[in-house]
């Protein structure tokens, strides 16, 4: 074999490695990886009218998890795992086939402050619940809703 033989096969190895790692990272890993949301957060309080709604974006990404900028400048956190419940499709009454996914994200941190999220994804739509306790006693409570943000191409 000479150099040219040689350099010719190293390049067709490197393109094909470069080929099949595209490949698998470009693929989703469930069905909320690689999807953003924006939704208005609203805070609930018993006895009292709800505050007005803050706009917010979640994010979720399969190696990663979720994140929220709204509960990381309101708790302080970042990227939380979460686990999916529940993934399947049904068909509509307009015969139209639906996606339905329901999650869960469960965060304790050192203060012994316990975060439970769960949200729903229906098709674009998703709606959730935040409770934050601490020793079995309701701190915190928001409501979230809010679409799937549209992606550039």
């Amino acid at each position: 074999m000479n150099l040219k033989h040689i350099l010719l096969s190293v390049a067709v190895v490197t393109i094909g490695l470069f080929t099949i790692n595209a490949t698998f990272k470009g693929d989703p890993k469930d069905g909320l990886d690689k999807r953003i949301y924006i939704v208005n957060m609203t805070e609930i309080k018993e006895n009292a009218p709800p505050k007005k709604p803050v706009e917010d974006e979640i994010e979720f990404k399969a190696g990663k998890g979720m994140f929220s900028l709204f509960l990381e400048e309101k708790m302080g956190l970042k990227w939380m795992k979460y686990e999916i419940k529940k993934d399947s499709s049904y068909t509509d009454e307009e015969n139209n086939e639906v996606r339905w996914i329901e999650g869960e994200i469960t965060h304790t941190d050192e203060t012994d402050q316990t975060t439970l999220i769960t949200f729903t994804v229906e098709n674009y739509e998703i709606t959730g619940d935040i409770k934050v306790t601490k020793k079995d006693k309701l701190k915190k409570r928001y409501e979230f809703m809010g679409k799937e943000k549209v992606k550039k191409k």
